[in-house]
């Protein structure tokens, strides 16, 4: 069964954290859907989120004068990228952009900072095992390593943590020497992950520690080339809704709805379980399916007072849903929408009563807008 903590883990500096620790991250996680071939940030923007690949594909590209683009990697299930960029305040330096419909974590960065007090340590598990990255491509060869000008400089010029930054923006493969004082420190990466610390005896975490407070000294990043085969998968389409005609719908008049009483519906386990998680947090009897047809049999035997809904389900839409449901029942309806589908979804079903909408589909958005019909139903 699908557990959001389990996602967490597979991000390597959560991984050392215990499980009081992994439910306050999980708190302050957002959740977002994307179709595919939408953008998810552009080169130059604000580096003010870091993200998670729940499931699906994006490409991580940059583009030249002339709008060619380069793709330098491909990330999916369980990848994750923009933290590096919460810690220098640095803006983004490619375009990531989904290939296949996608669901992310999002830790945006007032949330980041106030994990990254709590849990200090993290800070130093980022610097250890930077971004998980497939290789970028440098340059093509016939599968034999192939040395490139390596890059050189001193620390007082640049700090340790811009070095980093340095390696994860060109997802290094190869090496990154530190010296100082006569003593050198060494850093192997491999597919931009990195792999081993050392210096001298020290272990590894000791002798991070120790380079992350050199002020001096001098460095040498020395890459080399792999190549990297694309990858390729079937991809999923997208309908857009067609526009539906209203049906004669029960009395709005009707007894106030038990707003404590609320029906879940949606096709995706990560809105399933962070739904649950918050509604039950509020002592709230929520009941989730994933289908129209389990919806109906369960709102005739329940009879919820509120519906919380997704637009697209496995036999349907929620649009078809609201319409079968308000054959018998006026409850509250919300419609899990953004600001994409958000025009599209009022347009059809303007005709209906007790509708709602959410402008996102995180969950204190979520929450606010549950807050905002108990009020107007005066619970």
């Amino acid at each position: 069964m699908f557990q959001i903590t389990e996602v967490l883990k597979k991000v390597p500096f959560f991984q050392a954290l215990d499980q009081e620790a992994i439910h306050y991250v999980v708190d302050k996680l957002k959740y977002k859907a994307y179709q595919k071939e939408e953008v998810i940030c552009h080169a130059g923007d604000p580096g003010d989120k870091m993200f998670i690949i729940i499931n699906g594909q994006v490409k991580v590209a940059v583009y030249s004068p002339d709008n060619e683009e380069n793709v330098i990697a491909h990330l999916g299930s369980g990848d994750h990228f923009g933290e590096m960029a919460l810690l220098t305040g640095e803006p983004r330096s490619a375009s990531v952009i989904t290939t296949q419909a996608a669901e992310m974590f999002i830790l945006d960065k007032t949330n980041f900072d106030e994990v990254i007090d709590r849990y200090p340590s993290i800070t130093l598990s980022m610097g250890k095992v930077m971004s998980r990255r497939l290789r970028r491509i440098l340059q093509k060869t016939s599968g034999t390593k192939a040395r490139v000008t390596a890059v050189t400089g001193s620390l007082t010029d640049r700090s340790l943590a811009d070095i980093l930054k340095f390696c994860e923006i060109n997802y290094l493969n190869g090496t990154l020497k530190l010296s100082q004082n006569g003593s050198t420190g060494i850093f192997e990466y491999e597919r931009g992950e990195l792999r081993q610390v050392q210096l001298g005896e020290l272990p590894e975490d000791q002798a991070l520690d120790e380079m992350l407070g050199w002020q001096n000294g001098t460095f040498s990043i020395e890459p080399y080339a792999l190549e990297m085969d694309g990858l390729n998968g079937s991809v999923p389409t997208f309908e857009v809704e067609t526009e539906t005609a209203p049906e004669t719908q029960p009395d709005a008049s009707a007894e106030t709805p038990d707003l404590d009483n609320i029906l879940v519906v949606n096709n995706s386990v990560v809105v399933q379980k962070m739904l649950e998680r918050a509604l039950t947090q509020n002592r709230w009897d929520v009941h989730i399916v994933n289908t129209s047809e389990k919806a109906h049999h369960l709102a005739q035997l329940r009879k919820p007072g509120l519906i919380i809904s997704g637009t697209k389900l496995p036999d349907g839409s929620g649009v078809d849903l609201l319409k079968e449901l308000r054959r018998h029942s006026n409850a509250p309806f919300l419609f899990l929408t953004e600001d994409r589908n958000k025009a599209l979804i009022q347009s059809q079903v303007k005709n209906y009563g007790n509708v709602f909408f959410t402008d996102s589909q995180a969950i204190p958005d979520i929450l606010r807008t549950v807050q905002e019909i108990r009020e107007q139903f005066g619970q």
